[in-house]
């Protein structure tokens, strides 16, 4: 296992990939290697600073030359993503600065990458956010392929209750499409599982979700209809839901409200609900109750199994939809920790300019010493602490060594300690429960 952590306190002197990235990496000429970067978004929600949200290309730049190098001049370079429904895939390479890197790297190199957009679907948002259409498109020109883990998959622990699962824009219907009794599937692009290696390059910042957004979460960005991801369980913990951690009739009203908008095609009937949906939402806001909603918390129970059944799949599946009992091809994973995000990310982080890198050949430990450098307990993160316990297809086969930190070796209980190790703000519905 290698993990390599470098954070520059000279701002100044930025982080390299250089710095992490290993003198032996397996990475052959003739090989196909997947760059799998974070552009979940083409600008910010609130106005910020989109770097702390997506990838930055100087990340991605530096990442492009040294897979150029492994290959040799030999071999396929795919730069790939899956992002929210709504984002444009074109302006997020231009607010990225990704594309204007790839195409220097392409004149300078001689080589082609093949930048490919793995939805199936896109949506479009009206003022208000609400979706307002939806459309089919090409997708992976590689096509797809389904994946059903049925009694393997992580959700099986919630088995009757997958008429519950939910995915936040889409028909209850939808999700039931893919999720039931011993049926649990995922399209995935074909681009994924041709890989002989996937660089993963994600962002460093936090999940209102799952805690943590890192290596192993960047791969929900792996899939061709977002209907299959699900996010939570439909209703408040009190009534057998993971949506939010209250009982509230309210929330439920605008749950069911927000999908009936987004999922309406008459214009009048849409213009109905969003004046209801508005009126209640003030009611919420009036009555002082918790705004957490959408599975945003530490108890939902669902996010981190889907999670880990696509890393799962992106480590074992094979081309024609089977998993094998080895796995199929490597994942490093480069987090992008120079602008990190804290507070309420994916979505609407704020940034922390971290100046950090960390280069990972493990996707589970490469994520447990980031989060632990972020100041968060790993143990306390369902995502991180049951993936160590899976025998099935397990995401580690290596048991934790030390991992590099500016030139020291140390072991997660060290990092924890270190002057290095830094403080990120937990999301709203995280605070107090997963900070060292």
């Amino acid at each position: 296992m290698i993990v390599n952590i470098q954070r520059s306190l000279d701002p100044n002197r930025p982080s390299s990939v250089l710095d992490v990235w290993p003198r032996d990496v397996p990475i052959r000429p003739g090989q196909t290697v997947l760059i799998k970067p974070n552009l979940v978004l083409h600008e910010h929600p609130r106005g910020g600073d989109i770097r702390c949200l997506i990838a930055q290309s100087d990340v991605v730049r530096q990442v492009l030359d040294l897979v150029a190098r492994a290959l040799n001049g030999r071999g396929r370079i795919i730069l790939g993503d899956s992002p929210l429904q709504t984002t444009s895939f074109e302006q997020a390479l231009v607010a990225s600065g990704i594309g204007a890197a790839v195409a220097a790297f392409e004149k300078e190199s001689g080589m082609t990458v093949e930048l490919v957009d793995f939805r199936q679907v896109h949506a479009e948002r009206d003022k208000r956010g609400h979706i307002r259409a939806w459309r089919e498109v090409p997708g992976d020109p590689a096509g797809y392929v389904t994946f059903d883990l049925d009694g393997h998959s992580l959700l099986c622990a919630h088995e009757t209750d997958s008429h519950k699962f939910r995915v936040s824009n889409y028909e209850a219907a939808d999700t039931m499409q893919y999720h039931g009794r011993n049926t649990h599937r995922y399209v995935i692009a074909r681009s994924v599982v041709d890989a002989d290696v996937i660089v993963s390059l994600p962002k460093m910042k936090t999940h209102c979700k799952v805690g943590v957004t890192l290596g192993m979460k960047n791969f929900v960005g792996t899939v061709g209809r977002k209907q299959c991801l699900a996010h939570h369980r439909e209703g408040g913990a009190a009534r057998g839901g993971d949506e939010y951690p209250d009982a509230s009739r309210l929330k439920g009203i605008s749950v069911r409200l927000e999908n009936a908008i987004d999922t309406s095609r008459h214009a009048v009937v849409r213009e109905t609900l969003k004046l209801a949906y508005r009126v209640n939402e003030r009611l919420i806001k009036t009555l002082g109750l918790n705004p957490i909603r959408d599975g945003g918390w530490h108890g939902n129970d669902t996010c981190w199994r889907m999670t880990l059944d696509l890393v799962r799949i992106a480590l074992y599946g094979r081309s024609d939809g089977t998993m094998a009992d080895e796995p199929q091809r490597s994942i490093l994973t480069v987090v992008d920790g120079l602008i990190a995000g804290e507070n309420e990310g994916p979505l609407e982080a704020t940034p922390v300019e971290a100046n950090t890198l960390v280069f990972g050949d493990n996707p589970l430990w490469t994520d447990i010493y980031t989060a632990t450098l972020m100041g968060f307990d790993y143990r306390k993160i369902a995502l991180l602490r049951e993936a160590l316990a899976m025998s099935r297809w397990p995401i580690s086969q290596d048991a934790s060594r030390n991992a590099s930190v500016n030139g020291k070796e140390m072991s997660v209980d060290e990092l924890r300690e270190a002057n290095i190790r830094m403080s990120f703000s937990a999301p709203l519905g995280w605070k107090g429960v997963i900070e060292c």
